[in-house]
């Protein structure tokens, strides 16, 4: 009876203690104020992250503990985090970061900016930062997630069918929203989507990914963790499991550009600029191999970031051994971008990893893309990496698809290369070049404009010569599918084209007509294998030579 008295006494001491002890409000923007709670914080108190980083290394109470956009939190191995609600926050720019080694006990939040539905804005692809949630729940949730009866606006891409395919709350009613899948939705008002759950502190592995015909291989999957994480490592990770063509690549949905798709490869992982990071709950499109394959989300991929969506920061270092220039096309309010890196592991040729086409590999309506300068197979690539040597004195078919009447403007929009190197846009319609350096390129369409053969690339450490050849202007493809060798652009001299084995014997040899842009040789009789072409003009200044594959 005495220790009951005892024990009763004592627990009305603490809760007189707790009752008579104000509410403490906590605040860190790169220091503490009025004082570091961790540790010492009790279950009435808010805590708040404005901006920076902070380390949870002690046992923490509290009733509420945010996360403005843009800070990052991390919980240390073996500490728990006990607050009656954790609150992350973004927008459309800045994410909040949790990268938990420890435990959380109460609820956590994730508010997860989201696009606005067209035809004001557009559809994005996002995934889940949190796990554990059910679908009706996420949808009682949201008021903003455009509805139709009982459908919503919150789609799974279906890699059997290649179709999104909409959750329904009565057919989904036990539908987990699972880690590590990706899905389009929007929001009627540009706002966020809060889903409630687990923080992931594990790793997420064995997401299938399929390659069936009806979607091309296409898969829709996303970062799971309430926190960025790193490209590079993940591409590390997983990219023997995707498509080793031109799409060995990671698509991410940006929505700033007319077809909206930033791509990400080797390439932009080599080049000395600021690593690229995926910002928590982004969902992404990778393309299967050939047999279908498992993604893999692993915790070491976690780290601090600060930037938006597939849109990573430059710096302004250079490299001998590297660079990187963005071309942008755009008109009437549209616009599309291509990349090209020069990097000591790609040729001029194709290069897994480094060359990687457009999503979807068909060319929209307005765009613009490049083909390899050799082994051209006529893939519409998004990025193109050459060797480094190359930017001394390289020319890129561009592929640019434009409507008549169009004003459009070619200009370079991020740009990571040596001072001497000069980048010209050679039109050879107009039979004129601009300089990009310094200036930009703008023409109206006279018609409907599509394909190569009309627009070049030159790169250059030298001024402009006359000498150059035209001849390097012309688009050389091997279309393995109709069993041709296509050459496209505008001769001005007579030229003949030649076709040799590799032990240097003549196959085949054709006089091209300067009449037209675009000529086909029939090549269906040959053997698979590694041919060289050789255009020749009719002065000796007028040659070029390539390698083909024929498939």
């Amino acid at each position: 009876m005495k220790f009951l008295k005892t024990t009763l006494l004592l627990l009305f001491a603490l809760f007189a203690s707790n009752a008579l002890k104000a509410q403490e409000s906590y605040t860190y923007n790169g220091t503490w104020s009025p004082s570091s709670p961790v540790g010492v914080s009790t279950s009435i108190d808010e805590i708040e992250i404005e901006s920076g980083v902070v380390n949870i290394d002690a046992n923490t109470i509290c009733a509420s503990f945010t996360v403005n956009e843009g800070a990052t939190v991390f919980l240390r191995s073996g500490y728990t985090l006990t607050a009656g609600v954790v609150e992350l926050y973004s927008t459309s720019t800045q994410f909040a970061s949790l990268i938990s080694y420890g435990t959380i006990v109460g609820v956590v939040n994730y508010y997860r900016h989201t696009s606005q539905i067209a035809p004001i804005g557009t559809n994005d692809l996002i995934a889940s930062p949190l796990s554990g949630q059910l679908f009706p729940a996420f949808a009682t949730a949201n008021s903003n997630l455009p509805a139709q009866s009982t459908l919503r606006a919150f789609a799974p891409f279906n890699a059997i069918t290649g179709t999104y395919e909409n959750y329904d709350v009565v057919g989904n009613a036990t539908t987990e929203i699972l880690s590590g899948q990706g899905f389009r939705t929007a929001t009627m008002d540009g706002s966020e989507l809060v889903f409630t759950g687990d923080v992931r502190s594990d790793d997420v592995l064995d997401i299938p990914i399929y390659d069936n015909v009806a979607a091309n291989g296409w898969n829709l999957v996303g970062n799971p963790y309430p926190s960025y994480i790193d490209f590079e490592l993940f591409f590390e990770i997983n990219e023997d499991q995707l498509d080793s063509g031109s799409a060995h690549a990671v698509y991410g949905y940006d929505g700033d550009t007319s077809d909206g798709w930033v791509v990400w490869n080797q390439a932009v992982i080599d080049s000395p600029e600021i690593p690229e990071v995926i910002t928590p709950g982004q969902a992404f499109f990778v393309k299967a191999k050939p047999g279908g394959g498992l993604i893999d989300f692993t915790r070491a991929m976690r780290c601090i970031g600060d930037s938006d969506d597939f849109i990573a920061g430059r710096s302004e270092t250079t490299s001998p051994h590297h660079g990187h220039i963005k071309l942008n096309s755009s008109a009437n309010g549209a616009s599309f971008e291509t990349d090209f890196y020069f990097n000591d592991n790609a040729t001029c040729g194709f290069d897994p990893g480094y060359d990687s086409s457009i999503y979807g590999q068909t060319p929209p309506e307005f765009s613009i893309y490049s083909n390899l300068i050799e082994e051209n197979t006529g893939a519409a690539l998004a990025i193109q990496a050459m060797d480094p040597a190359s930017m001394n004195d390289v020319v890129v078919p561009l592929g640019v698809h434009a409507t008549q009447g169009q004003e459009v403007t070619f200009s370079i929009t991020e740009t990571d290369m040596p001072d001497n190197i000069d980048v010209y846009l050679e039109d050879a319609a107009t039979n004129s070049s601009m300089l990009l350096n310094s200036n930009n390129y703008v023409f109206t369409a006279g018609s409907d404009i599509s394909g190569v053969g009309r627009f070049y690339l030159r790169f250059t450490n030298q001024a402009l010569s006359v000498l150059n050849s035209k001849l390097d202007e012309i688009s050389i493809i091997s279309n393995n599918s109709n069993d041709t060798i296509e050459i496209k652009g505008q001769l001005n001299n007579d030229t003949k084209a030649e076709l040799f084995d590799t032990n240097g014997r003549l196959i085949l040899e054709s006089a091209l007509n300067t009449n037209s842009t675009t000529q086909i040789l029939d090549v269906k009789y040959l053997i698979p294998g590694v041919y060289i072409i050789s255009l020749n003009g009719d002065n000796a200044n007028e040659k070029r030579v390539e390698k083909l594959i024929i498939k």
